[in-house]
């Protein structure tokens, strides 16, 4: 009986034992499907994409992977820099088809200069560099300078034609090395222009400048007649043409010979044409006539030949002082009627006063052809009005407001057309 009742209340313990483990259970059970939990247990989680586990690499591919271990950022971002970089546009461009050669660069030794665009880009600019150029005489902008000189319109006009001429002719005639080389890149120029350079080899005063038309004759087929005259004798080199045959042309060719090389012997030649010029203090002009003036058409080129001398010796002395030592020296050595009007270019260069020589001078020609109208020489009033306003275009200069430009023979035409636009 005591075995039953020790049995019986051994089972009830063990029954009580197991009650409450059940029910909390049941309560963990409940806790985790039961919508009554509260939401502050249960942090929020945002969406993001999956992230793939780690995984661990074994020491064989930990090896290998240090061999092509990847640049560092800053070395990734430099080489994609370097993938994606535009080309710039002068290596896409596309080349031209023709360009003119040229030289880019000086002869060793000498300093470097200024684009020859920039320095020719306008008629100012460039004759600012031909009157400038025998103290800086950078002999190889001389081809691009002739491009400009045809470019700007120059070689159009007679008397800067001609003034051209001389200036490329001064450079070839002190440059007895690099000169030859020079003439291949004044080309292409059209047959028209093609005589300032034919001109300019004549002119000179090489002694090999008849070898350098032969060799650059294929260049201007079209211009063998002329080529041949000069080589033959029948056209005079700058030397040896007189200013009765050269007239005005003939001072400006000289005038662009000494600009180019600063020589005297150019502006001395220029001297006799001033026997032909009227002096200042001459009453009735044509009561006083030492030269044997008359109502010929040649008498009057004279008259335009010794007024353009007289203007331009003045007016270049003015910005050129040392051509007043050079005319005092040459006063003893001329005969009156060429000593005399040099005083007059003397005095009026010393006092800046040029703009009286050229009113001077074109009133001089102006009385010349009243006078030649009133011959029978053949000419009518219109074609007498054009040989003047072609013989004193450069007076032009001055009467315009161009007095800065050292070449206003050049520069007179270049912007306005012949001398009938002229004022006394």
């Amino acid at each position: 009986m005591r075995i039953a009742t020790t049995l019986a209340l051994a089972a009830i313990g063990v029954l009580s034992a197991a009650t409450p483990c059940a029910a909390q259970s049941g309560a963990v059970f409940l806790a985790q499907n039961s919508s009554s939990v509260s939401k502050s247990t249960v942090s929020p989680r945002r969406l993001s994409p999956p992230e793939s586990p780690a995984v661990q690499p074994s020491s064989e591919d930990t090896t290998a992977r240090e061999e092509v271990a990847p640049p560092p950022p800053q070395q990734r971002a430099v080489v994609r820099t370097q993938q994606i970089r535009p080309v710039s546009p002068q290596q896409v461009a596309p080349q031209h088809i023709y360009a003119r050669p040229t030289l880019s660069t000086p002869p060793a030794g000498t300093a470097p200069a200024a684009s020859s665009q920039s320095e020719f880009s306008s008629a100012e600019r460039l004759l600012d560099w031909v009157s400038n150029y025998r103290d800086r005489p950078q002999y190889w902008k001389v081809p691009d300078a002739v491009h400009a000189m045809r470019d700007h319109g120059l070689f159009k006009d007679e008397e800067q034609r001609w003034f051209c001429a001389g200036f490329i002719a001064g450079v070839l005639g002190t440059n007895p090395n690099d000169g030859p080389g020079l003439i291949p890149r004044m080309f292409p120029m059209p047959p028209k222009e093609q005589e300032v350079i034919i001109r300019a080899i004549a002119y000179s005063g090489r002694p090999d400048w008849q070898d350098l038309l032969t060799k650059n004759a294929d260049k201007m087929p079209l211009r063998q007649p002329l080529i041949e005259d000069f080589i033959n004798g029948r056209r005079p080199t700058l030397q040896k043409l007189g200013l009765e045959l050269g007239g005005a042309q003939a001072v400006y060719a000289h005038w662009g010979y000494y600009a180019a090389t600063g020589q005297h012997e150019p502006v001395i030649r220029i001297l006799p044409a001033l026997q032909w010029s009227k002096g200042a203090s001459e009453e009735g002009f044509f009561g006083k006539l030492t030269s044997g003036w008359g109502s010929t058409a040649k008498n009057l080129d004279m008259v335009t030949t010794g007024g353009t001398a007289k203007w331009t010796l003045a007016s270049y002395a003015e910005r050129d002082r040392d051509l007043i030592n050079l005319y005092r020296s040459e006063v003893p050595n001329q005969p009156e009627e060429i000593a005399k009007p040099l005083n007059d270019v003397i005095k009026a260069a010393e006092l800046f006063e040029a703009e009286k020589i050229r009113k001077e001078q074109y009133g001089a020609i102006e009385d010349a052809e009243r006078q030649q109208l009133t011959a029978e020489a053949g000419m009518s009033k219109g074609m007498t009005a054009g040989s003047i306003a072609i013989a004193t275009g450069c007076m032009a200069a001055t009467a315009l407001g161009q007095a800065q430009i050292a070449v206003p023979c050049v520069i007179g035409g270049a912007l306005y057309s012949g001398a009938a636009k002229l004022s006394r």
